[in-house]
């Protein structure tokens, strides 16, 4: 059998190529010497490709194809990520949210790429309103660290967990993600500045090479997190069952306490837990079951739908 393991990756990052502060070679490093295992650069309306020496390319983590695909014509900004994609994806220029957004969702896949709607509560833009008219996406940013991304929305409008469960109450299989959206590597660390190491996903592939990375994705092989860290997990639709690996704070050893909530259907609590491996046996009501992991740091993680239909 086929041995998987957890692989720390980042799918949202700018370079000098669009509007980071810093040269691919240099973020590449950071990311590497922060312990991440693969990243990929997504500037811009521009497909960075990074070539270096043998000694160069050790430095950094496996780097993975990937654009922004940036349309700014539109009523609000329409930012879909292509992930895999073999050329550079020319955004829509249509004035219509969703027209734009579906043009650049078809360009990505044709350009054999995978489509993520990135950060819809930026400058509130859109919400699942406009993304159910939208098709063949595979993923949505339900958190990112971008400090204007308004994950958890207000005023009336909806969190980015709640669109997704509204995309997953109407059927959809959408996988979840978290992202850095880094555009800042030099001057300050703060909560106002775009700086990276903020949300990432763990992937399970069988390899650390593009293709598996990407089959994993396509198949919701892996969690998305700001923080707390899974160590093995079973996600199916007889049982889902989590081992969190407790954080302990390095000053004193006093562990982390977790909380973790499963949500079904239009984002009804289906279940809390307290407990370090927390699990819950899905219903014949259920129609998709997530979960989310709190942590007293203040971090998260998201695990994918299981789809009870199925």
């Amino acid at each position: 059998m086929t041995t998987r393991t957890w692989l720390k990756g980042n799918l949202h990052t700018h370079t000098t190529n669009s509007d980071g502060d810093e040269s691919p070679q240099h973020v590449a490093e950071w990311y590497h010497e922060h312990g991440y295992d693969w990243l990929c650069l997504s500037d811009h309306n521009h497909l960075t490709i990074l070539e270096g020496t043998k000694a160069e390319r050790s430095k950094w983590p496996l780097l993975v194809a990937g654009e922004e695909v940036t349309s700014r014509n539109a009523d609000g900004p329409v930012h879909v990520n292509g992930y895999g994609v073999t050329r550079v994806v020319e955004a829509s220029d249509s004035p219509d949210i969703v027209t734009s957004m579906q043009e650049n969702i078809d360009r990505i896949i044709a350009a054999g790429g995978m489509a993520s709607i990135n950060h819809p509560n930026f400058r509130w833009s859109f919400d699942d309103s406009e993304m159910l008219q939208a098709h063949g996406y595979q993923f949505m940013e339900v958190y990112n660290g971008h400090p204007y991304s308004q994950n958890r929305g207000g005023g009336g409008k909806a969190s980015t967990d709640g669109i997704w469960d509204r995309l997953l109450s109407h059927g959809r299989r959408v996988w979840g993600i978290a992202v850095d959206d880094a555009h800042h590597y030099t001057g300050e660390f703060s909560s106002t500045r775009s700086n990276p190491g903020r949300g990432w996903v763990q992937v399970k592939a069988a390899r650390l090479a593009q293709q598996d990375i990407y089959e994993a994705m396509s198949a919701g092989d892996f969690y998305a997190s700001t923080g707390v860290t899974i160590g093995d997990m079973v996600s199916n639709t007889k049982e889902i069952r989590i081992d969190i690996s407790p954080e302990t704070s390095p000053n004193d050893g006093i562990q982390a306490k977790y909380t973790t909530l499963f949500t079904g259907q239009n984002g009804r609590l289906l279940y809390e837990s307290t407990s370090n491996s927390p699990a819950y046996r899905p219903t014949r009501l259920d129609t998709y079951v997530r979960s989310t992991i709190y942590s007293s740091l203040g971090t998260q993680a998201w695990t994918q739908p299981v789809f009870v239909s199925d």
